[in-house]
């Protein structure tokens, strides 16, 4: 009896020992296991130390990088069973790669470092910082939507988490990345988020990090004094520090100084950067291609001509070398786009001092499919394509400006081919298109943008409200703080929401860009098209085949007299002044060609971005005194895109189906017990009661051919509907939204609340013709060389014919009695274009109504002529 239970005790305590043992093997195996992933970090560190101490000593750099490499590999093949470990080496191994200006291979080490730390689970914190360095070696090889795509999606992942110290790395790096694709605003309030938060963290080196963003954003604005205090601040930081960022504060200096026109002391602090041997690919192409500007500078100002010539020559040849190895180490060809665009502008104008045109065409036509393989990669991302083809914009300029002086016939050609392929709209839009996986969440991050959208007009309007003269000096800096914070709680929302956006999959390839081929100009047009920039400024005028080139004043002249223009326009009453101002506007019209060519009756014109809110109607067309001639009151004024796209033949349909309603009506929506004081101010937000009587006489007129939504029937999902924007023709008539200082703001004012852009040109528009009648719909957010961002343009990028809209607040009773002979005149079979000119002709004559305040502000564009001629 007693054996058995003799043997299950000592059973029962060799199991015991053996829990024991295993315990203990445990024990022993996570403390082996702890001590390894401490001596992985401590190995990890002195890596980082050599990678640092490579960069910062001045020529160390190919004595610490081999031992820095040995190191990474020993840990890459030590770390293979922990993925957590592997990851973090491979973090490492990017830097390495980055001081070898190998971003390929950087970029495909943080790809894989993600993949493990994401299978270990590893700190989101950690994932995200991972991300924000992955972003920047993406920018590097022209992948600039991933870039900015990623860093939003951590900046969602640390907003959650409230980790500030990496929300300032974050925010930093999407300014950066905002920066350099031409968003300079939004850059600015990113950079100034990431510097508070620097500030209250204390850490001397990334506050002068920011410092040195803050400052080169100054020189942008013209503020160079600023610049250079930002810039020296910074400098003495990386001095103490021996930072390697030193040298790159030289370059910003050579920036600020070059910019203020002292080359000498520019030229100094450059060659300092490059004569630095801790320079970098991208340091060493920075202080050449400025170099290469003072260069090109001081042979403008024949400083040293042939010196400076062989200077030219010689760092062209230099920068050239720089970035063709560069590119090769990337394996691609848009690899540092902004670089390329950088070096290219001075190229072109080294080539024009030479008169050597097949290089300036070389760099040009390369500088120019750059320019546009990017913007394609951007397209998808909010109006970044449009940012970036304006920061894209020196380029061209240079480009044309070299064309128009050693080869003016192809100047046409070049600005239409370059302008034919016109940007989509923005491409925010509501969850619908996002797909299911994404749809709640979607949802929710679009309403907070809407929210932070109403917050902002909101406080925009509080802003406006205060009198600039007599609220006190504190009130009007507390409002505008408001306005700074708003702006900024609108891009981490619109960002936010980005972060949820799919594009719709693109079913067929993008077509080939055609060339342009010259064409004459059917009589009796006459077709005017400006490019109006600080360093080129001209128009190109023609009739039939004929072509006149005339010079014009630079773009900050042309800017006053249009701006006076618009000052003196903003209420009537001013005769003596205004016709003085429109008189003065004249020198802009090719006057001698227009009258050479006496049968004209239409004057198409493509302006400038600069010249879009300009009033050519009333343009004083014979500038003689006592004698005030507006140039609608002979021709008719119709504002296009392009000559190739406004005369292209268009397949004409019928309209005599007459089984739906052609003209779709939409006016006075309800204000009274809606949040719309939030929109605009108060005062004006006041009832609108002659839109209603707008829609009364274009009922009268056309029926039973009108559907019209008035009063609370006006609602938002009136214009998303389908069979509104298929109208042959569609008339809105309330409130706009547009202010100068949120321009990316633009809307309608619904009896639903505010209709705003995004929204708004969600889907496609088919009518022919749609007529804004509201405040500043031509109105919005200037892109340099490709027109202004308004709800006219909106319409006629999303599909619509012909758009009439406004320049500045109309006169509600005006516009009302412009509208009724307009569409009195289009009834009786005039084309749109001439309907208007006979509806502002009208007003002329009347003597209620005879001031240029009245009838100026309504203008016609139109991306195709058939839709002017085309009888309703």
């Amino acid at each position: 009896m007693n054996e058995p239970c003799c043997r299950r005790y000592r059973a029962d305590w060799l199991v015991a020992w053996a829990y024991l043992i295993g315990a203990g093997l445990l024990l022993l195996g996570w403390q082996a296991g702890a001590s390894d992933a401490s001596a992985q970090q401590e190995a990890r560190r002195k890596t980082v130390d050599l990678l640092r101490r490579s960069q910062n000593e001045s020529g160390r750099r190919s004595f610490y990088l081999p031992q820095a490499y040995e190191q990474i590999q020993l840990g890459l093949a030590g770390s293979k069973a922990d993925p957590l470990q592997h990851g973090q080496w491979l973090e490492t191994l990017w830097e390495y790669h980055l001081l070898n200006d190998d971003h390929a291979q950087a970029r495909q080490a943080l790809e894989r470092s993600l993949q493990f730390l994401t299978a270990a689970h590893a700190d989101a914190a950690l994932i995200d910082r991972i991300t924000s360095n992955l972003s920047y070696s993406l920018i590097l090889v022209g992948e600039v939507a991933k870039a900015k795509d990623l860093l939003r999606r951590a900046i969602v992942s640390a907003s959650q988490h409230n980790n500030r110290i990496l929300l300032a790395e974050l925010y930093y790096g999407l300014g950066d990345a905002y920066r350099k694709t031409g968003e300079r605003l939004v850059a600015q309030r990113y950079f100034e988020a990431a510097y508070e938060l620097d500030l209250a963290s204390g850490n001397a080196m990334k506050i002068s990090i920011s410092r040195l963003k803050l400052g080169s954003l100054a020189r942008d604005r013209g503020e160079y004094r600023d610049a250079i205090d930002w810039h020296e601040q910074a400098l003495q930081v990386f001095i103490d520090e021996r930072n390697y960022r030193e040298l790159v504060t030289y370059i910003e200096l050579a920036r600020d100084h070059a910019a203020r026109g002292d080359l000498k002391l520019a030229r100094s602090y450059a060659q300092l950067a490059l004569d630095d041997p801790r320079g970098l690919p991208e340091q060493r192409i920075d202080a050449s291609v400025l170099l290469l500007r003072i260069a090109n500078d001081q042979r403008v100002r024949a400083v040293e001509p042939t010196k400076n010539a062989a200077r030219a020559s010689r760092l062209v040849r230099d920068i050239e070398a720089l970035i063709d190895s560069s590119s090769a180490r990337q394996k691609s060809e848009l690899a540092r786009p902004t670089h390329q665009l950088q070096f290219a502008e001075q190229a072109i104008r080294h080539y024009a001092l030479n008169r050597d045109l097949t290089n300036v065409r070389m760099h040009g036509q390369a500088a120019i499919r750059l320019a546009h393989r990017v913007a394609s990669d951007l397209h998808d991302t909010h109006d970044d394509a449009l940012a970036w083809l304006t920061a894209a914009q020196p380029v061209l300029n240079e480009y044309v400006k070299a064309i128009y002086e050693l080869d003016r016939p192809q100047v046409l050609p070049l600005l239409e081919t370059y302008y034919a392929q016109q940007i989509a709209p923005a491409e925010l839009r509501h969850s619908g298109v996002v797909g299911r996986a994404y749809e709640a969440e979607a949802i929710e991050m679009f309403e907070r943008y809407r929210a932070a959208r109403r917050t902002l007009i909101d406080t925009n309007a509080a802003l406006d409200r205060l009198h600039p003269d007599t609220t006190e000096p504190g009130r009007r800096q507390d409002a505008k703080s408001r306005l700074d914070q708003a702006l900024r709680e609108l891009d981490r929302a619109r960002d936010a929401y980005l972060t949820m956006y799919r594009p719709a999959a693109v079913s067929t390839p993008p077509k080939t860009q055609a060339t342009f081929r010259p064409q004459p100009v059917p009589s009796p047009d006459v077709f005017i098209r400006y490019f109006i920039q600080e360093s080129i400024s001209f128009g190109i005028a023609l009739a039939g085949s004929e072509i006149r080139y005339f010079d014009l004043p630079p773009r900050s002249t042309v800017q006053a007299l249009v701006q006076r223009s618009l000052d003196m326009l903003s209420a009537p009453g001013r005769e003596a002044q205004v016709e003085t101002t429109l008189s003065a506007l004249a020198q802009l019209l090719p006057r001698d060609f227009i009258r050479k060519h006496g049968g004209t009756k239409r004057l198409v014109i493509v302006p400038d971005d600069v010249m879009q809110p300009l009033p050519f109607s009333a343009i004083d067309f014979d500038n003689q005194p006592r004698s005030y001639a507006p140039l609608v009151a002979r021709f008719e004024v119709v504002r296009a895109r392009s000559l190739s796209n406004y005369y292209a033949q268009r397949a004409t349909t019928s309209d005599a189906s007459g089984k739906s309603a052609d003209i779709v009506v939409f006016a006075a929506p309800l204000l009274e017990g809606q949040p719309l004081d939030r929109v605009q101010p108060r005062s004006a937000l006041s009832a609108i009661p002659n839109s209603l009587a707008e829609a009364t006489s274009i009922a009268t007129i056309f029926a039973p051919r009108v559907i019209t939504y008035v009063g609370a029937k006006a609602t938002s999902d009136v214009l998303l509907a389908p069979e509104v924007r298929a109208a042959k023709v569609l008339h809105i008539a309330t409130h706009g939204y547009f202010s100068e200082a949120t321009p990316d703001i633009v809307g309608l004012v619904t009896s639903g609340g505010f209709l705003g852009f995004t929204e708004l040109f969600s889907t496609p528009f088919s009518a022919k013709l749609v007529i804004v009648s509201g405040c500043e719909t031509m109105r919005g957010k200037d892109y340099t060389g490709w027109g202004v961002r308004s709800l006219a343009d909106g319409f006629l990028s999303q599909g619509a014919g012909s758009v009439i809209g406004t320049l500045w607040s109309v006169s509600d009773a005006a516009t009302a009695a412009l509208m009724e002979s307009f569409y009195r005149h289009l009834h009786r079979g005039a084309g749109s274009s001439a309907a208007l000119q006979a509806a502002q002709r009208e007003l002329i004559a009347s003597r209620r109504f005879s001031d240029p305040y009245y009838w100026a502000g309504v203008a016609l564009a139109s991306s195709n002529r058939g839709y002017d001629q085309h009888s309703f």
